[in-house]
């Protein structure tokens, strides 16, 4: 009697999974059709946790929400930015899979601040396009050595750009390698490669180690322990959070010099042609 109510509830349990799967494969597609927005309560849910999603890669292969999300962590973990189809070895961009994984807003900003953290620590390996922003990967010449410039193959047009800088990538003589357009190449490549201020007591902490004076462009450093600096070859006096004029950033502050935190947002590396 034991062995038959046993099978009963094995075979009940498999049933019920049964039509569980059914039930939200009807969802999946559902929700794939064109023209049709997804509705009830577990919309949310497949979208946040992948259930009974088969997300379609670039190349054709489809893989498993659980086996995509792997593979994202395993590259992460190796702080690695090469997503590879595991079927055909094809190369997938970030946006790519990004866009495949199907998850919340705060689930996305996790990963992005990872990837961030990945280009940061490497930025020999990694670079943004500068025009659409993709993520690329430094290529290699014929002998194995690293490209001075890339080109981005996902833009709607072919542009070549210094590695370094950014800047556009020049070739006057078409039997030439080329040359970077920026003379301030060596300036740019600092600030957008230097580490970032790590001392908690600092009041420019996060702020990258160097800055370019906003009038002149010479490289600068946090001085004493004020958010404000002087530039030693123009003297302009410069905050070094928002690099607006002190006087400026001043104006936003009740007292300034006892408020060492700026009410702008950190501005970003700093990025020119000259």
């Amino acid at each position: 009697m034991d062995k038959i109510s046993t099978v009963f509830k094995k075979t009940h349990n498999v049933l019920r999974e049964k039509i569980r799967n059914k039930r939200m494969g009807h969802q999946s597609n559902t929700a794939a059709q064109p023209g049709e927005e997804k509705t009830g309560p577990n919309s949310e849910s497949l979208r946040q946790k992948g259930a009974g999603v088969h997300p379609q890669s670039p190349c054709g292969h489809i893989l498993k929400f659980p086996n995509l999300i792997n593979m994202v962590n395993q590259c992460l973990k190796q702080k690695s930015l090469d997503f590879i189809c595991p079927v055909c070895e094809e190369q997938w961009n970030w946006s790519q899979v990004r866009g495949q994984l199907l998850l919340s807003q705060a689930q996305t900003v996790v990963l992005e601040t990872q990837v961030n953290c990945i280009m940061q620590d490497l930025p020999d390996v990694y670079k943004k396009c500068p025009v659409c922003s993709s993520i690329l990967r430094r290529p290699m010449d014929s002998a194995g050595r690293p490209c001075p410039f890339s080109s981005c193959v996902l833009c709607p047009y072919t542009h070549h750009f210094c590695w370094s800088c950014l800047a556009p990538w020049v070739f006057p003589d078409a039997a030439g390698f080329g040359q970077c357009s920026n003379r301030s190449c060596h300036v740019v490549a600092t600030l957008l490669a230097c580490e970032t201020v790590t001392d908690s007591g600092s009041s420019v902490v996060g702020c990258p180690v160097f800055r370019a004076c906003p009038e002149c462009y010479t490289l600068t450093t946090p001085q004493s322990n004020s958010k404000y600096t002087s530039c030693l070859e123009c003297a302009h006096r410069f905050c070094y959070i928002c690099l607006d004029s002190e006087t400026e950033c001043a104006q936003r502050e009740e007292d300034p010099y006892l408020r060492p935190a700026c009410k702008k947002p950190r501005a970003e590396r700093q990025k020119f042609i000259t």
